[in-house]
């Protein structure tokens, strides 16, 4: 009997591998999101963990509005280059693969979409949603359209539409879709998926490969890290173009009044932020300039109040912020003239308040030594017959009456600075007649 348990227990250890080889691990991202560096670095990296992992398959789960083209050609090198199968699912329903959107789908191994779903609109736009303007145009639309086509012929998928969805931004529903050759096919869900795509032959790395059947297999759920969100955050052109704000202001706010500290830690921080930015988008140098420069002809107007530095100065920034991306190098992005406007009215607005400031401390009487004290309200501490004390200004002062006043100005007694005399004494008279004459 025990030797036909032991027989028994060794034939399942026997047929486990067997078993656990029959259920193969599948990776799962979820990618609703901008096409934007943080989302190249999370395709990347999920990538190299899949296959460090041993997964027989990557499926990313997209639904986009578009992006960078510069990060999308990334990611589709990414994805060519892939050591294993990775599967772009245009999902949920609802969902599109719009403009960059495209190049990554035509650019997996297998392409599915979900029922209700969309894909196209791939013509190259700047990052407010409007056409690209002068002749930047025509050369993101000679880029875009051969990288379209290289990506489709390589792919074995329908060129003459990928053209087309680059010059004229065609779009097709996921039927539509299936039936140009657009996609590989249709499916309701992640499982269904699973089903359809087992016997499916794709060429990894220039080698074929046909995939096995993956209707049992295990999902793993890959989620996009906080390093690669915040790197998402800053790479939006808007954030930059606060962030140089608040560095050029802050800055030249500490150097115009030093010792303010606050303007200047702020002013850093921006600025040392500012610069990591310009490491995930490209920005133009002589954009920066010119809202450094804004920034100090409106510190400038300070002192000189003619208005002009000012005007010019707001003028500069304004210019600075909306070129501050280099278009040349991201087609993609830009800073819309709708958030330049309020940029501009809240410095103007700024700057007239800081104006109203320096006016009234011009018109206001010099306050500096001694004699910031003739004029001040004191108070007797120590009878005035005629010397004693007085306080004021937060101090104590020796004081006398001065000439005319009679009798004794008595503790607690109102009185006026009139003069600084030679010793630092103060002459007073009282604001009120509060004397008393000797017996």
């Amino acid at each position: 009997m025990k030797t036909l348990f032991f027989r028994l227990l060794s034939i399942v250890f026997l047929l486990l591998p067997g078993m656990l080889a029959a259920q193969p691990d599948v990776a799962v991202l979820e990618m609703d999101m901008m096409i934007l560096p943080g989302t190249a670095r999370y395709l990347q990296k999920s990538i190299e963990r899949a296959d460090q992992e041993g997964m027989e398959l990557l499926i990313v789960k997209l639904d986009t509005p578009g992006g960078i083209l510069q990060t999308s050609q990334e990611m589709v090198q990414s994805i060519l280059n892939a050591p294993i199968p990775v599967v772009v699912y245009v999902s949920p329903a609802g969902g599109t693969a719009t403009s960059a959107g495209v190049f990554i789908t035509l650019a997996s191994h297998v392409a599915v979409m979900a029922p209700s779903t969309s894909i196209g609109a791939a013509h190259p736009v700047a990052g407010d949603g409007k056409d690209i303007e002068g002749d930047m145009r025509a050369k993101a639309e000679n880029i875009t359209v051969a990288m379209v086509r290289s990506i489709a012929e390589e792919r074995g998928r329908n060129v003459e539409w990928a053209e087309k969805a680059v010059k004229e931004s065609a779009s097709l529903t996921e039927i539509e879709a299936a039936e140009m050759h657009v996609v590989d096919f249709v499916a309701s869900d992640v499982q269904d998926l699973l089903h359809k795509v087992g016997g499916k032959e794709v060429v990894i790395k220039g080698i074929a490969k046909k995939l096995p059947d993956f209707s049992e297999a295990r999902i793993v759920p890959y989620t996009m890290d906080s390093q690669d969100r915040l790197i998402n955050v800053f790479a939006n052109p808007h954030v930059a173009a606060i962030l140089w704000l608040g560095a050029t202001t802050g800055i030249s706010m500490e150097l115009y009044n030093p010792g303010a500290i606050l303007p200047g830690v702020v002013g850093v921080i921006c600025l040392v932020l500012a610069l990591l930015v310009g490491q995930i988008i490209p920005m133009s140098q002589g954009a920066v300039l010119l809202i450094a420069l804004g920034a100090l002809m409106i510190g400038a107007e300070l002192y000189v109040t003619s208005g002009i530095l000012g005007i010019g100065g707001l003028i500069s920034m304004a210019l600075g912020v909306l070129y501050l991306v280099d278009v040349q190098q991201a087609p993609g992005l830009s800073v819309s003239l709708e958030f330049v406007i309020p940029v501009v009215v809240c410095l103007a607005a700024f700057m007239l308040l800081m104006m109203r400031t320096v006016i009234q401390s011009i018109r206001r009487p010099m306050m500096t030594g001694t004699q910031g004290l003739i004029g001040q309200k004191a108070t007797v501490v120590d009878a005035l017959a005629p010397r004693g004390r007085v306080f004021v200004n937060g101090e104590y002062w020796t004081a006398e009456k001065a000439t005319g006043v009679p009798g004794v100005l008595l503790e607690e007694t109102e009185v006026e600075v009139v003069s600084v005399e030679e010793g630092m004494l103060l002459l007073v008279h009282p604001i009120k007649k509060i004397a008393e004459e000797k017996s």
